[in-house]
């Protein structure tokens, strides 16, 4: 009997482990294998070139639905029937005027279906503002293509438009004019007398013509003086971006950011694939103390700023966008990105030598203006270098440590 004791007790033993430690043992053996066996299969599929598995992000609120959006048509069309039988000679553009304003009371004060509701998601807002718009237009028997977004404020577009792009130009003011825009600036130099008057033909468009030729940026930035809206969008006058994509910028800018970011960072995931001025602004931004922005910067377009970006920064400072940029940054502005607007590179694969100069230049006046405002070393701490041992100089005091060399 007690030899059969002895020998259950043993069996409860495996090489003097008692049977609980063994199971997790083997259940740390076994979860240690499959770890090293997911990472071997990542390292070879970034090996063979295949792309990371992508990361579990929470998902996104569901789009309104079908029967939601014919609602919201319904309505529409009720409200443009009754506009036009009390302005039986109202124009698309007064139209446009009173169903923003609308659509912008109902989203304040909640008397809608959800959708216009704060709380309501960006895909949701758009796809019943533009249910509800063209059924307004199609309601008081004008041709639909305008969509509202709840706005507090007035929203105006600055473009830098090339002379000879005439049928460019036509392309993006057509995506344009489905936004709730009160003006459109368009800057060029020397351009033509019939691109002038095709220009001026927009009934929204201001026109900014110099004789001589002028610089994207400089004009962009003679576009900001000219307007007082309370957003302003900057737009490519090149290539036209989806009209929601643009309109998100507005929405952003409406009281959540100062300074509303084109996200190019998504079509540049792997170093390797950006460009040199792409790393001269990534540097820029972790120098800044804002590494979160990655590459993006008001170099890139579409952006958009709010009226307080606007008064603090300044139009001239937009000639500069990097400059400006870090001007942003160094004042408090809340900045963030607000779309993902994909477009050809400005520069391609690499960016020609004088361009690579100017661009350089560029970062150049943004650094000299950020280590005005914060010092030589910006936001790094110095933490190697023991300063008492030279009399406490300092890299800001401009004193030479050995003034014989």
């Amino acid at each position: 009997m007690e030899r059969l004791k002895r020998r259950a007790r043993a069996s409860r033993k495996v090489g003097g482990v008692s049977r609980a430690a063994a199971a997790s043992k083997r259940r740390y053996r076994t979860q240690r294998g499959r770890r090293s066996a997911a990472k071997g299969t990542r390292y070879r599929r970034r090996r063979a070139g295949a792309a990371p598995s992508a990361p579990i992000v929470p998902s996104a609120r569901p789009a309104a639905s079908a029967a939601s959006l014919a609602a919201w048509r319904r309505e529409g069309m009720t409200l443009g029937a009754a506009w036009r039988s009390e302005h039986p000679s109202g124009t698309p553009e007064e139209l446009k005027s009173f169903v923003q304003e609308r659509w912008t009371r109902m989203a304040r004060d909640g008397s809608g279906k959800p959708g216009t509701a704060p709380g309501a998601g960006w895909a949701e807002i758009w796809e019943r503002g533009r249910a509800f718009g063209e059924g307004a237009m199609e309601g008081a028997g004008l041709p639909s293509g305008f969509v509202p977004v709840p706005l507090q404020g007035s929203a105006a577009a600055v473009l830098y438009a090339e002379p000879m792009s005439a049928r460019s130009l036509t392309s993006v003011l057509s995506v344009l004019d489905l936004l709730p825009l009160t003006e459109i600036v368009i800057v060029s130099g020397n351009a033509p007398e019939s691109w002038l008057t095709a220009a001026r033909s927009h009934p929204k468009a201001t026109i900014a013509h110099d004789p001589d030729a002028v610089h994207a940026d400089v004009g962009r930035a003679l576009g900001a003086k000219l307007t007082g809206a309370d957003i302003v969008l900057f737009v490519d006058g090149e290539q036209p971006a989806p009209a929601e994509e643009l309109a998100r910028f507005l929405w952003e800018c409406d009281g959540r950011l100062d300074v509303a970011l084109n996200d190019v960072s998504p079509e540049h995931r792997m170093f390797n694939e950006r460009n040199a001025v792409l790393r001269l602004h990534e540097f820029l931004n972790v120098t800044l103390g804002r590494a979160d922005l990655k590459m993006n910067t008001m170099a890139s377009l579409p952006f958009a700023l709010s009226r307080n970006a606007l008064d603090s920064l300044g139009s001239a400072l937009l000639a500069v966008p990097v400059k400006a940029h870090a001007a942003a940054v160094l004042r408090g502005l809340r900045i963030g990105t607000a779309g993902e607007v994909r477009g050809p590179s400005p520069f391609g694969a690499e960016a020609p030598p004088p361009l690579l100069r100017v661009a350089a230049g560029d970062h150049i006046e943004a650094w000299r203006e950020a280590m005005t405002a914060r010092g030589s070393r910006l936001h790094f701490v110095d933490r190697a270098r023991n300063r008492g041992a030279v009399g406490g100089v300092t890299a800001d005091a401009g004193i030479h440590h050995n003034p014989d060399e």
